[in-house]
């Protein structure tokens, strides 16, 4: 096998090399260890581990963030075109065929008319009701539909005014209050009776 470790070596990588030789210095210190205490070993390599873990993290190139292609927003910039000139009629047309390319299928599956929708846009409507919330993931040919997106007002709520507050007036009969609370205690002595007599009966 090849020493990647070698200067100059031709397809050698500079950051490969790195986690090459920390690994190399890991399982040495490792071998070194073999039959030490387990605390004296962990404190031997530990750090060797951190080193290691870092190198090939570092071997990882950063991902790009590219964000989804929007169909609402796509449609949104169809209403900034001044179709009026021969210029912005141009602009409108690639903006709709670009629009066509990316969603015309999936739009077609929904049974939506796009061209009588870009229309629609450029003439003020909203993009959020008319507009299914596609998108399309980067490096990717179907689009997916995701939920509505949530819309927040950007104008207060009108509060309710009421133009008079109710009253709530609770009466108590007292005199029907006692007569029912001598009822249940009535109805409690005569079951306090009953169970006694019954158990006067069973001894007997």
């Amino acid at each position: 096998m090849a020493d990647f470790t070698s200067a100059n070596l031709e397809g050698a990588n500079e950051l490969l090399n790195d986690s090459l030789t920390k690994a190399k210095s890991l399982k040495d210190s490792l071998i070194a260890q073999h039959g030490a205490d387990a605390s004296d070993m962990k404190s031997a390599v530990e750090s060797k581990v951190t080193d290691l873990k870092t190198s090939i993290s570092n071997l990882i190139p950063e991902l790009p963030s590219i964000p989804n292609v929007s169909a609402q927003g796509e449609f949104a910039a169809l209403a900034d075109i001044d179709i009026s000139s021969a210029a912005g009629l141009e602009q409108y047309n690639t903006q709709v065929a670009n629009i066509s390319s990316q969603f015309g299928d999936a739009f077609k599956d929904k049974g939506l008319d796009l061209d009588s929708l870009a229309s629609n846009i450029q003439a003020g409507g909203d993009v959020g009701d008319l507009i299914p919330n596609f998108q399309l993931p980067d490096g990717e040919t179907i689009p997916i539909e995701l939920p509505s997106n949530i819309a927040f007002p950007s104008i207060e709520g009108i509060k309710e005014k009421l133009e008079s507050m109710p009253e709530f007036k609770i009466e108590i009969d007292s005199e029907e209050l006692k007569n029912k609370a001598k009822e249940a205690l009535d109805a409690i002595d005569k079951e306090k009776i009953k169970q006694e007599t019954e158990s006067k009966l069973t001894l007997v």
